[in-house]
């Protein structure tokens, strides 16, 4: 017969003790992944692909709207924190609410647990989920990267928005969902020629400009 005499305190070993042994199971693909992402792999600008809106992509805004913005993002990535925090809801509110642009987010991990942050932002139910978790995890980025265990964070973050461990638990084991963000990454460095993050691109051209939304603005309208 199950036992409900856990106290607090150890039911958080237990989940650290989870989050680790799911470190593991993920672990052997990180180093390929993190390797893809700093560009050992990289195609040289001059050669790279024009990235295109895929079926397996996460997409904000009207199908229809005119211009297409795709992000490569890592989630412990301080300028990608500053982008979302700062650029991102001014660009949704003039831009992508308003039917003048789709926003595409792609999952770039600089390291293990940007990886692990990816994987609990593709346990959301749907897009509109999703990119609230990808919100939250950059709005929280400063405490939950800094967290003495940033595993058990992510565990909490997750289960305050409505994700359970139990629920984490099988999307960190999830073979295909780990292979997919470790393909993503690899076929933005290698295809399309990404080498840092936050990497925009605005109707498949390489953005490279200052990524305020004063200066984004200024270059949307050029595209209208």
């Amino acid at each position: 017969m199950k036992s409900y005499s856990d106290t607090i305190s150890s039911m958080k070993v237990k989940k650290l003790a989870i989050s680790r042994r799911n470190f593991i199971k993920t672990g052997s693909v990180l180093p390929f992944a993190a390797a893809a992402a700093a560009g050992l792999f990289s195609a040289t600008d001059a050669h790279a692909a024009k990235p295109q809106i895929l079926q397996s992509d996460h997409v904000i805004g009207f199908p229809t709207a005119p211009i297409t913005i795709i992000e490569y993002a890592s989630l412990t990535c301080g300028h990608c924190g500053n982008f979302h925090n700062f650029t991102y809801g001014d660009l949704k509110k003039n831009y992508v609410d308003s039917g003048k642009a789709k926003f595409v987010y792609r999952h770039f991990p600089l390291d293990r647990f940007a990886f692990i942050a990816a994987i609990l932002s593709e346990c959301t139910s749907d897009d509109s989920a999703f990119f609230e978790m990808i919100g939250t995890l950059f709005e929280q980025q400063g405490e939950w990267t800094r967290a003495s265990d940033p595993a058990l964070a992510l565990i909490e973050i997750g289960e305050q928005n409505g994700i359970s461990l139990e629920q984490f638990v099988t999307c960190l084991t999830d073979q295909e969902l780990v292979d997919g963000i470790a393909s993503e990454s690899l076929i933005g460095s290698t295809q399309f020629g990404v080498d840092s993050t936050p990497t925009l691109f605005i109707q498949g051209e390489k953005y490279q400009r200052d990524r305020s939304f004063e200066a984004m603005d200024s270059y949307l309208k050029t595209l209208a």
